[in-house]
């Protein structure tokens, strides 16, 4: 199977949240104040990060023109729902593979590519680069992972080590981008956007406790001046009182293998996906489809019993979890548990049965 980081919320929330408590203002700006409570405002957002650029034989020199982590970002109300685009799909409007759409057009030409494969409108963008996602993971705090397979990779060229055996790690700014950016293991490409996924949803998580608020104002100084955006400070401040109760759902494009080494958009799933997955609001009653918890004791044994009570027979497995999430396929199965236990949906690229809970230490005090 062909291959198939980045930062919506890691990169706007974080933006919004640090913005208001760190950024050197211009006498101009004093006034700027965060304006309007409630939820966002809808809006669709490219958000994307930039891989590294070589000016000689093993001479890195800063962020590339390459684009190998891409998000379509929709915001809906108190929701966040992203989707991950692979690399290596073809755009026949690039004339080649998307993540070539930056270094050919910049922004407004990755905006258009986005555009046409997930036939839905990006009004903004957001570029970041692996340098600036390093230091807003170091300012949450870093991030929780437990690795299934040994991972080991080095490219000195890029200075880049990855050396995680099975087990539960805790990962810093650097070593949480490595762990991203790997791609050597059967799924290459789609297992890297699963734990973009992962690392994404936790980093939002943190964000949103005031505790992390001062570093990350420290952080936002230096990450401000790396975004190439065309969000507005006196924008992102406007929506700064709705940002701490989002809720976040992040998938990934379908697509299918084609000649070369490009991917293509599958459109029957992807009709068939995205539709629901951007427009389906919770139902009132659970969906019939298998339950399946994942979890280590208190928090395991009370998911059980609160299923249990609602009439739900869940199966269950005692099994290490770094930190809570819901991963499903199913758009109205994941809207309504994800809402149950207030987690947020990750729809993983390979097939799980039903929806499969995650409950890690961080559900309980």
């Amino acid at each position: 199977m062909r291959p198939r980081l980045s930062f919506l919320l890691l990169a706007l929330a974080l933006f919004l949240l640090g913005g208001v408590l760190s950024l050197p203002r211009p006498q101009g700006e004093a006034a700027v104040r965060p304006s309007r409570a409630g939820a966002l405002p809808e809006m669709g957002l490219v958000v994307a990060a930039r891989d590294i650029e070589y000016c000689g034989y093993h001479t890195p020199c800063g962020p590339g023109s390459r684009t190998d982590t891409i998000f379509y970002v929709r915001l809906l109300g108190e929701e966040v729902r992203a989707v991950a685009i692979p690399r290596d799909l073809y755009s026949p409007l690039v004339g080649g593979k998307i993540n070539a759409a930056y270094g050919r057009g910049g922004a407004e030409l990755l905006k258009r590519a986005v555009e046409e494969a997930v036939g839905m409108v990006a009004e903004r963008h957001l570029i970041l680069t692996l340098d600036s996602v390093a230091k807003v993971v170091d300012a949450v705090g870093g991030v929780e992972v437990v690795v299934e397979r040994p991972m080991h990779y080095e490219d000195r060229a890029a200075k880049l080590f990855i050396h995680l055996e099975p087990g539960r790690h805790h990962l810093r700014g650097a070593e949480a981008v490595a762990y991203m950016r790997f791609r050597h293991d059967a799924l290459g490409d789609y297992a890297r956007l699963d734990r973009i996924k992962g690392v994404l949803a936790q980093v939002l998580k943190r964000a949103q406790n005031p505790a992390t608020w001062p570093a990350l104002s420290l952080a936002l100084r230096e990450v401000w001046r790396e975004l190439d955006t065309d969000l507005t400070l006196e924008e992102a401040l406007a929506q700064l009182p709705a940002v701490r109760g989002l809720k976040l759902s992040l998938a990934t494009l379908p697509t299918r293998e084609g000649p070369g080494t490009f991917l293509y958009v599958d459109e029957e799933r992807k009709a068939a996906f995205l539709s629901p997955f951007f427009g389906t609001t919770s139902p009132l009653e659970p969906p019939e489809v298998p339950v399946h918890l994942k979890g280590e004791g208190p928090a395991l044994a009370w998911a059980r019993a609160w299923l249990s009570a609602l009439g739900l027979k869940p199966t269950w497995e005692e099994a290490p979890v770094a930190r809570s999430a819901l991963y499903t396929q199913d758009p109205v199965a994941g809207a309504y548990f994800a809402d149950l236990f207030h987690l947020p949906l990750l729809a993983p690229h390979l097939p799980v049965e039903g929806v499969v809970v995650e409950l890690g230490p961080d559900l309980l005090p």
